[in-house]
């Protein structure tokens, strides 16, 4: 059983972007619906444009590149009203998913700036990005005035979990409070603004469509959908001399009834560049980690060169199928003095296929 997950897994940039003038230019504010109601164990999507995300330009020469967008949940997502659920413990984080549907202005699309379409959850404590280095800029286009809109729904995930986190009253509605915090940063990583938004996800005293939830699967690998690309950028003197690390926290999930191997192997023979040019897959390096909280069993996880030959990156035994062990992926980029010099600026990029293999 294989499960394909493809990751750009590197960008080689030369050049730094200043833009800090333009920040009192940029306007950046968001809001949504915030009411969320879960009424079955199928869960929920909102509408498409239950968040709104909205950037105001206010001068003819703004040019922001490189810019991220992200979401961090700020406290627990703990009742409001109804008193304590089933468990007594705050809704889990990992269950919420947000989702870019459309945008307000065909000057900033979303397939412009390759945001990412598919569900991309909260995590408890991590800040987690929603665009991460958009290959467009946010950009007045020698306008006196101009304003993008980007819209996206919130997905509660379907399944009997959410059984635990109904009241143990059966007349009572439960309420719980999920406050975010928004961040619109820089190439490098400077805060241009942020915004914090608080929803509210009601839950009645019981719910519908219960024999519809799927059974948990003996075998799945799924992906962190905000863990699709990995960004390997060489900005200054230490970068080229000592490399640059990226780290995908929780990154892959693995459900499994027996121990088992995760493989991974390049799909292209060299690393790809944006118009042309290459460099050999040897200048990147990879290695998983067990997340923080996963009690690894009988691991076998070596740091890899990258090949286009198939190898064992993982290897670990069967906790319990019902509790998805998560994996952390870190990736390392290393240039020899020859290759720092020779190879022209640009983004360079490989698809990486990784498997799930039972043992």
């Amino acid at each position: 059983m294989s499960k394909s997950i493809k990751y750009i897994c590197f960008i080689l940039i030369f050049r730094l972007f200043h833009v800090e003038n333009s920040f009192a230019q940029l306007r950046f504010a968001v809001w949504s619906n915030n009411y969320i109601e879960v009424t079955s164990y199928m869960g929920k999507t909102t509408d498409d444009r239950f968040n709104t995300f909205q950037f105001d330009l206010n001068g003819k020469n703004i040019n922001i590149n490189d810019w991220s967008l992200s979401v961090r949940l700020l406290e627990p997502i703990n009742t409001i009203s109804g008193g304590n659920n089933k468990v007594n413990k705050p809704f889990p984080p990992e269950k919420i998913s947000f989702q870019w549907t459309t945008e307000s202005n065909s000057s900033l699309r979303l397939e412009d700036i390759r945001a990412n379409r598919n569900n991309i959850f909260l995590q408890n404590v991590s800040e987690v990005m929603l665009v991460q280095n958009a290959q467009k800029s946010l950009n007045s286009e020698g306008r006196d005035y101009s304003q993008y809109q980007l819209f996206g729904r919130v997905n509660i995930a379907s399944g009997s979990y959410l059984d635990d986190y109904l009241s143990p009253n059966q007349y009572t509605y439960l309420k719980y409070r999920v406050p975010l915090l928004f961040s619109l940063y820089d190439a490098n990583r400077q805060l241009i603004g942020s915004k914090q938004l608080v929803y509210e996800i009601q839950l009645p005293p019981r719910l519908s469509d219960a024999g519809m939830v799927n059974a948990d699967p003996e075998y799945s690998l799924q992906v962190n959908e905000n863990s699709t690309t990995a960004n390997l950028q060489f900005f200054n003197e230490q970068d080229y001399k000592n490399g640059v690390s990226f780290t995908l926290n929780d990154a892959i999930r693995v459900n499994s009834s027996t121990d088992f191997e995760v493989r991974i192997k390049a799909m292209e023979s060299e690393l790809l560049r944006d118009g042309g040019g290459s460099l050999p897959l040897s200048v990147i390096s990879t290695v998983l980690m067990p997340s923080q909280g996963n009690n690894a069993v009988g691991m076998f996880n070596p740091e890899l060169v990258l090949s286009n030959s198939e190898q064992i990156a993982l290897s670990a035994k069967s906790q319990n199928k019902n509790k998805p062990q998560s994996y952390s992926i870190r990736y390392t980029a290393h240039l020899s003095k020859m290759q720092a010099l020779s190879a022209q600026t640009g983004n360079y990029g490989v698809t990486v296929l990784y498997l799930l293999v039972p043992k």
